[in-house]
């Protein structure tokens, strides 16, 4: 009889110091989720509307208008309870109300800058590497679009995302801090365009250094090394490679948004990544 006290209490005391751990990390999580950064001041302005219509392009190619909709009019783009019901807000709104320096701090540093707390899904370590004449093409898109539709709801975190949150691994600010120190090699200025192209586009699924991301799942873009430069072609235009299977976001990504790519910026692209492949294999 004892014996089974002493399970029972012990159970007991087990099953409280699980729901308080329980109770402590969901805390611990939300104070995360709200915690707030600085926000840098940025110099950036729109361009002429005569812009407009390169915007579109880049916009499409940054993967804008993937998560905020063509119509820029913002979208739910991860439905998922147990991770985070999370939506892309409406920018002709957002833009009725920040400036263009503030759209720019959202784009670049992952920060909403009314409040300075973290944009969730944002790819600032990605768009950070954006040059003043691309952001400001980009931002001539955005202010061509008069407000219109509704506010988009506010994310839900779920047990997954709390999960994440607790590792860093939904921090977009903290994202862009890691991106800074891990760059893509840098293989002179006859490559420059090439690698800028892998920095600004390539980067938000293969890494700030391209040498693959667990998070996003895209592998190390030395695999560029086995493509001859149609094969690349042909991949990055329909997301098919040589033996045709279907790569999942790659082929998707490839079919919606690269298809825009100009046969210059493809080229660059293949001789930075081909020479990065390159240069790796000789190290090893």
């Amino acid at each position: 009889m004892k014996s089974g006290r002493l399970l029972i209490s012990i159970l007991l005391g087990g099953v409280a110091t699980g729901t308080l751990l329980v109770v402590a990390l969901w805390i611990w999580s939300e104070v995360l989720i709200t915690r707030t950064y600085p926000v840098r001041p940025e110099a950036a302005s729109a361009g002429s509307p005569a812009l407009a219509a390169e915007g579109r392009r880049l916009s499409k190619l940054y993967g804008c208008t993937s998560c905020h909709g063509a119509d820029l009019q913002g979208k739910v783009y991860n439905p998922n309870p147990r991770l985070v019901r999370n939506y892309a807000p409406n920018l002709t709104l957002a833009a009725a109300r920040y400036s263009d320096e503030q759209l720019a701090q959202a784009i670049r540093q992952g920060v909403r800058p009314s409040d300075g707390r973290a944009l969730w899904g944002m790819p600032s370590q990605t768009l950070m590497h954006l040059t003043a004449d691309e952001l400001s093409t980009v931002l001539a898109f955005i202010r061509s679009h008069a407000p219109a539709g509704a506010p988009t709801p506010p994310e839900s975190a779920g047990w997954r995302a709390r999960a994440a949150v607790l590792a860093g691994a939904l921090d977009e600010p903290r994202r862009v801090a890691r991106a800074r120190s891990r760059p893509a090699m840098d293989l002179g200025p006859e490559l420059a365009a090439g690698r800028h192209t892998a920095r600004t586009v390539c980067s938000e699924c293969h890494g700030s250094d391209l040498a693959g991301d667990d998070l996003e799942g895209g592998p190390d873009l030395r695999v560029v090394g086995a493509y001859d430069a149609e094969a690349f072609t042909t991949l990055m235009r329909t997301g098919v490679p040589p033996g045709g299977r279907h790569l999942g976001i790659m082929t998707l990504v490839a079919r919606s948004d690269f298809k825009v790519f100009s046969d210059a910026e493809l080229a660059e692209l293949y001789a930075y990544l081909s020479a990065r492949a390159t240069r790796l294999n000789e190290a090893d």
